[in-house]
């Protein structure tokens, strides 16, 4: 077996070699791409779902007069009451004198908040 017989038995190795694994990078990302439509389609349908139960409430009957009043959904977007309370508890809880300002309020998902607790409590 020559020089040439064993360059060109490694290139086309190393050819195939590639082929196979855009080949699976490629299906890969099909893969993943596929399961984000799924899980988009599904996560629309569960929202649309719960905006249609909050939108349209059946009309109930008059409660007799010895009934308590059914509890009434809250819209839960407006948190301004909310953020008043938290604002006054801080600023309840600073001896400073000075005052408090909310500027912005977001947010934050349950993943966020772990990797910050495990960034800033790691010892």
């Amino acid at each position: 077996m020559g020089i040439l017989n064993a360059l060109s038995y490694g290139g086309i190795t190393a050819v195939i070699g590639m082929f196979i694994v855009f080949l699976g990078l490629t299906i890969l990302i099909c893969a993943v791409k596929i399961m984000g439509a799924v899980f988009a389609g599904v996560t629309a349908k569960k929202q649309a779902k719960a905006r249609a139960a909050v939108v349209e409430k059946p009309a109930a009957p008059a409660p007799a007069p010895a009934a308590a009043p059914e509890p009434v959904m809250e819209d839960v977007t407006d948190d301004s009451e909310l953020i008043a309370v938290i604002a006054a508890a801080i600023a309840a809880f600073d001896n400073s004198g000075k005052s408090l300002v909310v500027r912005r309020v977001r947010k934050v998902s349950g993943w966020n908040r772990a990797s910050r607790a495990e960034q800033v409590y790691r010892f």
